[in-house]
C-alpha cells in the first residue's frame, strides 16, 4: 500500500533545502556523501568530484535549486512563482506543450497557467481561489495567459497582487 503523500508547499521546499543544506556538514559519511551528490544535478557542480564539491562554498540557494529541480521545476524562482497556482477541486485541462494549451486557450477561453514544464487551462472560478480577481482588466492584458503574457507589466501587477495575498 502506497504512503500518503505529504503536500509539497513552499514552505516543505524550505524545509528540504535547509536539511540538505544541513546534510552535507553530517559527521555520518553515508549522509555526506549522499547530500553532496543531489548537488550535482548544479550545472556548477556536475563536472566536479564529490571531494571537491565539499570544499566549495555551498551555499542556501544552491540547496534551494536542487529541491526545485528534484521536484520537477526548472529553478527555485520558477518553483517559487508556481507552486501556489496548484489548488484542488477543480478539473482544468492540462497539456504536455505551451503550444497545445495556447490553442485550446484561443479556442475555447479561460486562463492558462504554467505548472513545472506542463501548462493548464482554468476557469474564472478557479482564478477566484487564487485571490485573484478574473474581472481585473489585466487579465485581458496578458491574454489570459500567465505563462507568456502579451503585458509584461500588466501581468506583473497580477502577480504582486498574487503575493501579497500569498505572504
Amino acid at each position: 500500500m502506497n504512503k500518503p503523500r505529504k503536500p509539497f508547499n513552499l514552505q516543505e521546499a524550505k524545509i528540504q533545502a535547509s536539511i540538505l543544506l544541513k546534510s552535507i556538514h553530517s559527521p555520518t559519511t553515508e549522509t555526506m556523501y549522499h547530500a553532496v551528490k543531489r548537488f550535482q544535478c548544479l550545472s556548477e557542480f556536475a563536472d566536479i568530484p564529490m571531494t571537491e564539491i565539499l570544499l566549495k562554498d555551498i551555499k542556501h540557494k544552491h540547496a534551494l535549486a536542487v529541491v526545485a529541480l528534484e521536484n520537477g521545476f526548472t529553478s527555485w524562482a520558477d518553483l517559487k512563482m508556481q507552486i501556489n497556482l496548484i489548488v484542488g477541486g477543480f478539473i482544468n485541462k492540462w497539456f504536455a506543450n505551451y503550444v497545445q494549451a495556447k490553442i485550446e486557450q484561443q479556442q475555447q477561453g479561460g486562463f492558462l497557467l504554467p505548472y513545472k514544464n506542463q501548462f493548464f487551462i482554468c476557469e474564472a472560478a478557479y482564478i477566484e481561489r487564487l485571490g485573484l480577481n478574473p474581472n481585473d482588466p489585466d487579465w485581458q492584458a496578458i491574454g489570459w495567459d500567465w505563462a507568456n503574457p502579451t503585458d509584461k507589466k500588466s501581468w506583473q501587477r497580477l502577480h504582486k497582487e498574487w503575493i501579497n495575498r500569498n505572504e
